[in-house]
């Protein structure tokens, strides 16, 4: 199983297990990531889950 790592604005970092066929939205929310609400389900009509990918 993958890590996926989560980094606030302020820089501070949450890892969260990754399991195959999850969004990023599911792990963050499953696993209380502050900031990503997930509102809508991932059917991105609120942005309350908007990430920004970076260097992987």
């Amino acid at each position: 199983m993958a890590v996926v790592t989560f980094v606030s604005h302020d820089g501070e970092k949450y890892e969260a297990p990754l399991a195959e066929g999850q969004s990023l939205m599911q792990v963050a929310v499953n696993n209380a990531v502050p900031g990503i609400d997930g509102d809508c389900g991932g059917e991105a009509a609120c942005g309350t889950c908007h990430v920004i990918v970076a260097g992987v």
